[in-house]
Order: C-alpha cells, then sequence, then structure tokens
C-alpha cells in the first residue's frame, strides 16, 4: 500500500496538511511518493513537504524526479537536496516536454534511463548515508500505452530497459479498466518484466475528474465510464457512481491476485478512505 500526495501551495493550511499526513499514516503504507508541480514552485515544495513528513511522521517518502526539472548538473544537486530533506528513493520520470517540442533543451537529460544512471552515481557518493544500502529506484509503466509510443512493443522494450538500468519496481499511470492492467501484466511477464507493477488507483469522483485526468494522461476514457458517469443528475450521484466503479476496478484487480495499490489521493484524505472502506482496508 502506498499513497501519492501533492505539494501544497505556499499558503496552504499547514493543519490541514498534516491531518491529511497523520490520516494516510494510520494506514502504515510502505511508502509515499511525492509529486512536484508549479503551484509548489516544483522540486523545492517537494522537498518541503518530504521534510515535513520526515520531522513528523515515521512515513517512508520517495520523490518524483523528472528530466524537464533542469539540467543534468541542476538535478544532481536537487537529487542531493532531496536525500538530505529525508528521501531514500525516487520516481525517475521523462516528464512533459514544454508545447510544441519534441525534445528537451541541451543539457537535460533525454529519457527516464537516463536518470536512473544519474540517480545511482549519486547514490554511490551517497553510500556513506545510507548505510551502505541503496535508494528505492521506481519507475513509471503505462497499461493503456504511452502516448508517444509507436506500439505496446516500444512500452515494454523501454520498461525492460529500466528494469536493466536497475529499477526496483514500476508504477502505473492511469487507466480505466481492470482487465487494461491485468493483460498489461501478463505481457509484461512473457517479456521478461520481472519487477513488480504496482497498479495506480485514481479515485473516479467526478466526470470533470476523469475527463481532465484521461487528456493530462493522454489517454482516451472509455465510453462506458463516461456514459455511467453521465447518468448521476446531482453531484453527490455523481461522486457515488464514480467511487463505486472505483472500489469495483480496485476489487477486480486485488481478487486476481495483485500484490499491491498505489493511491493518487489529490491530497483528499476523506476520498481516499472512503474508497478503502469500500474495499474492506
Amino acid at each position: 500500500m502506498s499513497f501519492e500526495l501533492i505539494p501544497p501551495r505556499h499558503d496552504a493550511d499547514t493543519a490541514l496538511l498534516d491531518n491529511l499526513i497523520a490520516g494516510l499514516a494510520e494506514y502504515n503504507p510502505d511508502y509515499v511518493s511525492v509529486t512536484s508541480s508549479r503551484r509548489s514552485d516544483w522540486l523545492e515544495g517537494t522537498a518541503a513537504l518530504i521534510k515535513r513528513i520526515a520531522e513528523t511522521t515515521d512515513l517512508k517518502p520517495i520523490a518524483h524526479l523528472a528530466c524537464t526539472a533542469g539540467t543534468r548538473d541542476e538535478l544532481t544537486e536537487w537529487i542531493r537536496t532531496l536525500i538530505d530533506a529525508g528521501v531514500r528513493g525516487f520516481l525517475a520520470l521523462r516528464g512533459d516536454l514544454p508545447d510544441g517540442e519534441t525534445q528537451l533543451p541541451d543539457g537535460y537529460l533525454p529519457h527516464a534511463t537516463d536518470l536512473l544512471n544519474l540517480i545511482q552515481e549519486v547514490q554511490d557518493e551517497q553510500a556513506f548515508r545510507l548505510a551502505a544500502g541503496k535508494l528505492a529506484l521506481s519507475v513509471a509503466c503505462y497499461p493503456s500505452g504511452h502516448a508517444e509510443s509507436k506500439n505496446a512493443d516500444m512500452d515494454l522494450d523501454v520498461l525492460l530497459a529500466k528494469q536493466r538500468l536497475g529499477a526496483d519496481f514500476a508504477i502505473t499511470q492511469l487507466f480505466f479498466e481492470a482487465q487494461d492492467y491485468l493483460d498489461f501484466v501478463e505481457r509484461s511477464r512473457l517479456a521478461g518484466v520481472r519487477i513488480p507493477l504496482i497498479p495506480g488507483i485514481m479515485p473516479m469522483t467526478s466526470l470533470r475528474r476523469v475527463e481532465r485526468m484521461g487528456v493530462l494522461s493522454g489517454i482516451t476514457v472509455p465510453q462506458r465510464v463516461t456514459d455511467r458517469l453521465s447518468e448521476a443528475s446531482t453531484p453527490d450521484e455523481e461522486y457515488e457512481i464514480g467511487m463505486a466503479m472505483s472500489a469495483e476496478l480496485t476489487r477486480e484487480i486485488l481478487d486476481a491476485g495483485t500484490g499491491g495499490l498505489h493511491i493518487y489521493t489529490h491530497n483528499n484524505l476523506a476520498v481516499t478512505r472512503d474508497l478503502l472502506s469500500r474495499i474492506n482496508l
């Protein structure tokens, strides 16, 4: 069990933030991942939230780190800064390219695989601080396909390359159908992927949220999901339909023998608790 947290804006209520962190800690998650976002000054906000988590709980934080966050030298300093803040693992991402661009600027690492190599270089440098251990290295994977991939085989080739470069596990990006995830796992295993492929679950609280996340993820929302959410006549009914579908999706995955979940909380403790209670966790 793990959760994703988003660094808040600088004017966020610290009491609400502490309540969120404490509420998630009650579930004894194996780790929490902390994203980066423009509204919290990117990795500055990530480091600040991780530092607060480390100071107030025993939670194990991992940090999202994207190639788009800076040049190779800048990323090297950020990795050191995040380790200082309490990070003992990273989710290595390429990140979204700037609008209209087909590649990152000169001096930037072009792929998540390059970022994995850089993290391990800094890990070796910092080995004395890690008790001769290692940082957890996680990556993204795409049950519904990456928007820039030519085909499903290309997605598998990239995932295999990440595994060869030391990735310990992968967290799926958004998907809406349990069978999409289960088929992806089966294809990955047949191709030689052996690391855990942890399903990332986004509670579907509204049609607007679902459609926005579909656009951001570059995938099409299934017509079945759109039709069911469109049946609602009130926001409360829309929420109930969406959460029922979210619980159904999650139960189907767990019933198939999947060994873990990663919940995209959107910093909403009540919704996260609601989903977990619906699946008796």
